[in-house]
C-alpha cells in the first residue's frame, strides 16, 4: 500500500461507515484496512478541531485518546504568542504533535519528545506531509534521568502538557498526579529553559498553580464554544512576582482568532468594588462574561470596568440600562422580570411555551425548574432563576442582542 493509494482511498470513502469497511476489507486487499479506518475516524474528529490537518488526508492518526486530548487547532495558534523567531523549543509531552506543528511556525527549532513509538511514527510522518522541516522527533519518556543529560540552556523555551489521567485511566486535575509531574521536575527544567509554558487542566484552580509554581509569571486561560478549554502558566526563571501581582489573561477564541481579552490582576480583583442592582433597576441588558473570565475569578472587575451592576454578590451576572460595547462575554436584551411565585409558574408556559432554562444561585436546579415551568427548549429566549441582592428570588426572561 502506498501512500498515495491509502490517500486516495481515505478521500473515496471518508463518508462510509467504517465498520462497513472494516466488515468487507476483502474488497481491498492492497489497503491496510485498519490504517484506513483509524484515519477515517481521525479525519472526522480533525474537521473541527483541526482544520488544516484535516485539509490535508495524507496524515496518519493513532489511537483516539491522543486526538481527543490534543489541543485544538485555535489554542494551539495562540501559543504561537509565547514564542520568538530565535527560539530552540522543547516539547516535553508530544502526543499528537498539534502543538509542535504550531510552535514550529515561528520558532527556530522544535525538539519533539513522545514515549510511544506510535505516536513518534505517525508524527514524524505528518510533520513531513505537512511542511514542518524544523521539527525533530525523539522517542524518548520525559523522566529525571532523562532531563539530566541535557546541558544547561539548550533550550530557550519548553512546553509540556502532562498526561491527565491516571494509571487507571480515569481523569486527574492536580499537576502531582499528572505525568509527568512539573511540581518535582521544575528546577531541572529551568536549569535546561529559562521559560516554561505549561498546559494545565481546565479545572485547575489558579491559586493552586500559582502557589505550585512560583516561578510563574503570566496565566492565559483560553475559552471557546461557550466552554473553558486551557490554562496556560508561563513560569520564567528567577521570576520573583508575587502571586497578587501576576498578570492573567482571559481568552475568548474563536476560529483561532482572539475576539476578546480581558487582563487583570488577583490584586485588583481582590480591591475591586462591583454595585449590585437592586431587583428594580434589572433593566435593558444582561450580561454573562465568557467561561475564561469566570474560571479566573474575576467576578467584581467586569462590573467595574464596562460600568455594570451585578445581580447580586454571589450571582455572576450583570445588568446595564444600555448597550455595552466589546464586553467579553454574551449579552442579551432583557424582556421582563418577573417574581419567582406560584402565579408566574403557572402562567408562564402560556407566556413563554418554548425557552431555556437556567438556574443560578437558586435553591432549585434547572431541570426541575424546566419541570415546574413546563417549557420546552428555545435557542432564542432565555430565563435565568437567580436571587437577587435583597434575596427575593427572580426569572429574568431575555433574548439575544443584536
Amino acid at each position: 500500500m502506498t501512500d498515495q493509494e491509502l490517500k486516495e482511498f481515505i478521500l473515496r470513502h471518508e463518508t462510509d461507515s467504517t465498520a462497513e469497511l472494516m466488515l468487507h476489507r476483502e474488497r481491498w486487499p492492497s489497503i491496510d484496512m485498519q490504517v484506513a479506518v483509524r484515519c477515517i475516524q481521525g479525519r472526522a474528529k480533525a474537521r473541527n478541531k483541526l482544520p488544516v490537518w484535516y485539509a490535508e488526508p495524507g496524515l496518519l492518526y493513532p489511537q483516539s485518546l491522543s486526538l481527543e486530548q490534543c489541543s485544538s487547532q485555535a489554542t494551539a495558534l495562540y501559543k504561537q504568542r509565547f514564542v520568538l523567531s530565535v527560539d530552540r523549543v522543547a516539547d516535553l509531552t508530544g502526543g499528537l504533535g498539534v502543538d509542535s506543528w504550531s510552535l514550529s511556525q515561528p520558532a527556530a527549532s522544535v525538539d519533539y519528545f513522545e514515549r510511544s513509538e506510535e505516536l513518534c511514527a505517525c508524527a514524524r510522518h505528518n510533520f513531513v506531509a505537512l511542511g514542518r522541516d524544523n521539527i525533530t522527533v525523539h522517542c524518548a519518556e520525559t523522566t529525571p534521568e532523562m532531563l539530566s543529560r541535557i546541558p544547561s540552556d539548550t533550550y530557550s523555551l519548553i512546553y509540556l502538557d502532562p498526561a491527565r489521567r491516571g494509571r487507571d485511566g480515569g481523569r486527574v486535575y492536580s499537576l502531582r498526579d499528572c505525568e509527568p509531574d512539573i511540581t518535582a521536575l521544575r528546577p531541572e527544567l529551568l536549569r535546561i529553559a529559562p521559560r516554561i509554558l505549561l498546559k494545565a487542566s481546565p479545572m485547575a484552580d489558579i491559586r493552586v498553580l500559582l502557589s505550585e509554581l512560583p516561578e510563574t509569571a503570566e496565566i492565559h486561560i483560553l475559552s471557546s464554544e461557550n466552554e473553558c478549554k486551557e490554562v496556560l502558566v508561563l513560569m520564567l526563571r528567577g521570576n520573583a512576582i508575587s502571586a497578587g501581582n501576576i498578570p492573567i489573561t482571559a481568552v475568548e477564541l474563536s476560529s483561532g482568532e482572539d475576539v476578546a481579552e480581558f487582563h487583570f490582576t488577583l490584586r485588583e480583583e481582590n480591591e475591586a468594588a462591583a454595585d449590585l442592582a437592586a431587583p428594580s433597576e434589572i433593566t435593558g441588558y444582561l450580561l454573562e462574561p465568557s467561561p475564561a473570565i469566570l474560571k479566573s475569578g474575576a467576578f467584581k472587575l467586569p462590573a467595574v470596568r464596562f460600568g455594570l451592576r451585578k445581580i447580586s454578590a454571589s450571582t455572576h451576572f450583570y445588568t446595564a440600562p444600555v448597550p455595552v460595547g466589546h464586553f467579553p462575554g454574551k449579552i442579551r436584551r432583557i424582556i421582563e422580570v418577573l417574581p419567582f411565585h406560584k402565579a408566574t409558574i403557572r402562567d408562564f408556559r402560556k407566556k413563554y411555551p418554548a425557552c431555556s432554562v437556567t438556574a443560578r444561585n437558586f435553591p432549585i436546579t434547572s431541570e426541575e425548574l424546566r419541570r415546574r415551568l413546563g417549557t420546552s427548549e428555545s435557542d432564542t429566549l432565555r430565563v435565568l432563576a437567580t436571587t437577587a441582592s435583597d434575596g427575593s428570588r427572580l426569572l429574568i426572561v431575555s433574548t439575544p442582542s443584536i
